[in-house]
């Protein structure tokens, strides 16, 4: 279930990857199997087929027959799905309003890892066993969850603008790990770099099973999946995330000239 969970993900990743998804919901493209194979070869081949056939279904993704030969497109739907296990960005779509929101909960028994999935949707960290903190403006949509009859009277949810000890950069920085986020990126954009000014003079070197396309999708994929969504303010200053999607912009062109 996991596998199958993990792989439509991917799968619809790869049909959005062809632009900024995160802030374009237009112009997808038809792709055939062979597209989606490439991107997602560590799947086999009949796994990739099932989980486009069930995005189909659910209508993630549209899928249409042109000369014997089936296409796949990602759909609003499935854009909307996609953004919602991809933090990326969330938290940077407005100025933070410098409040922080805790989530202390008690008496959920085995429940517990449940409730943690809402709440981690919600861009919630876990500070300890029960408590749970956040930056994002997601008070209502917290008040909502705990209003429901299963999660009612199980926490208590506090709003605050203020410190005592400590400082807000720092409070961010130790709980999403931003110096590790901040290596990925700037990793990925080393070897990002490195892969474009080759795949100009050679561009066959983009199907190369190691060190071409593949690695570089699989990275961004995996940054993407990890990056904290937190508001530009908690973040590094050097924060490379913008400047890793425009290499992997610049690659995917690439890889349309190259037909992969």
């Amino acid at each position: 279930m996991l596998h199958m969970r993990t792989l439509k993900l991917k799968l619809l990743f790869a049909l959005a990857s062809e632009q900024d998804f995160l802030r374009v919901g237009e112009g997808y493209k038809y792709k055939p199997y062979e597209y989606l194979y490439l991107r997602l070869a560590e799947f086999e081949q009949g796994s990739v087929r099932d989980a486009a056939v069930r995005l189909a279904s659910e209508g993630a993704v549209d899928k249409i027959t042109r000369d014997n030969k089936v296409y796949f497109r990602l759909t609003g739907a499935g854009r909307e799905r996609l953004l919602k296990q991809i933090p990326v960005y969330r938290g940077q779509r407005k100025a933070w309003d410098r409040t922080w929101r805790l989530v202390i909960v008690e008496g959920v028994g085995d429940k517990l890892r449940r409730l943690q999935r809402q709440l981690k949707s919600l861009g919630y960290k876990r500070v300890s066993r029960g408590v749970y903190v956040t930056p994002l403006a997601v008070s209502e949509q917290t008040k909502q969850l705990f209003l429901k009859k299963e999660w009612l009277n199980k926490a208590q949810v506090i709003e605050s603008r203020k410190l005592i000890v400590g400082d807000d950069l720092q409070l961010a920085r130790q709980l999403w790990q931003l110096d590790q986020t901040a290596a990925g990126y700037a990793e990925f954009v080393r070897v990002a770099e490195r892969l474009l000014k080759l795949a100009r003079r050679n561009i066959v070197l983009l199907r190369q099973s190691k060190g071409g396309f593949k690695e570089v999708f699989d990275r961004y994929y995996w940054l993407l999946k990890t990056d904290p969504g937190l508001p530009k303010k908690l973040l590094l200053p050097d924060w490379q995330a913008g400047k890793a999607q425009e290499l992997f912009l610049r690659l995917v062109e690439l890889t349309k000239t190259a037909g992969i």
